[in-house]
Order: structure tokens, then C-alpha cells, then sequence
């Protein structure tokens, strides 16, 4: 019976073959975890991340701030993106806590060489907000609405 360290491997090199079998560079393909999400098996993730690492894939965190285990993460794993909890990007404009949590974690990201992702950015105002405080990617409806141009675009190159 596998272990579930050698299904983490099968399941990277399986992702990886994929990618290359559908050309698609490792480096555009970003996996995330859940920060609201409780992980029983450090080893494991950390076996996870640094695989995906090593082929060539990002990782994320998402929902940054939501939960407990957002410092360990950072402090543990090879991060390349926090996408801060949406909560926080909601509420900042209209209140200086969330807007203090906001300014704390893109300070924390920058310093620790991380990219920042604003999650629910839903109007003008808050655009400007986060661009002002400097976060790197913005997405929410008012950016776009989710569509499925990626499935139309591949489907036209085979």
C-alpha cells in the first residue's frame, strides 16, 4: 500500500507531465492552500511545497489572515504569493483595522520577498486602495468575472 508521501510524489510528477504534455510552462501555474484550512501532516506539505518547488511550480497561500497558521506557513514553506483574505480587502476602506491588518501583512510580504493578491476587490475605491498601499495582483469582480477563456483558448491551440 502507497504512503502518502510517495502519493504526493506520483501526484507532482503526474501535474508536471501534464503541464509539460499541454505546454504550459510550471512557472504560470501557481497551487494554493487554504489558510482557514487545518493541516494534521506538516511533514507532508512541506514535502508537497518543496516537490512543487522543485519543478518549477509557485505556491500560494490563500485567505492569509483568516486563520492561526498564517506565520507558520510563511516561516516553513517556500511562499510565493499571499492572497490576503478578503475580508480584510472589503472592509479596509471603510475601517482603519482591517486597513491596519491590510498594511501589516503587505509590510510582512514585502520584507519576506513575497507577492501580495488582493481578494475581493469589488469597486473603484477599493482598487485604488490597494494600489495605493502597493499590493502586486488585484482579482474580484471589479477587475473580471470569472469565464472560462483559459478551456476556450487551449481547446483553439490543439
Amino acid at each position: 500500500m502507497p504512503t502518502q508521501m510517495t502519493i504526493v510524489g506520483e501526484y507532482v510528477a503526474r501535474v508536471r507531465h501534464q503541464a509539460d504534455e499541454f505546454g504550459i510552462e510550471p512557472s504560470r501555474i501557481v497551487f494554493e492552500i487554504t489558510e482557514r484550512e487545518t493541516v494534521s501532516n506538516l511533514s507532508l506539505l512541506e514535502k508537497f511545497v518543496l516537490d512543487i518547488k522543485l519543478q518549477g511550480f509557485s505556491f500560494a497561500i490563500d485567505d492569509f489572515g483568516s486563520g492561526y497558521s498564517s506565520f507558520q506557513y510563511i516561516k516553513c514553506f517556500p511562499i510565493d504569493y499571499i492572497k490576503i483574505e478578503g475580508e480584510f480587502i472589503r472592509n479596509m476602506v471603510h475601517d482603519p483595522v482591517y486597513l491596519a491588518f491590510v498594511m501589516s501583512i503587505v509590510t510582512l510580504a514585502k520584507e519576506l520577498g513575497i507577492k501580495t493578491i488582493a481578494e475581493y476587490v469589488e469597486d473603484a475605491e477599493t482598487l485604488a486602495a490597494v494600489t495605493r498601499l502597493g499590493i502586486d495582483y488585484a482579482q474580484g469582480y471589479h477587475i473580471n468575472r470569472p469565464a472560462p477563456l483559459f478551456a476556450v483558448v487551449q481547446r483553439e491551440a490543439s
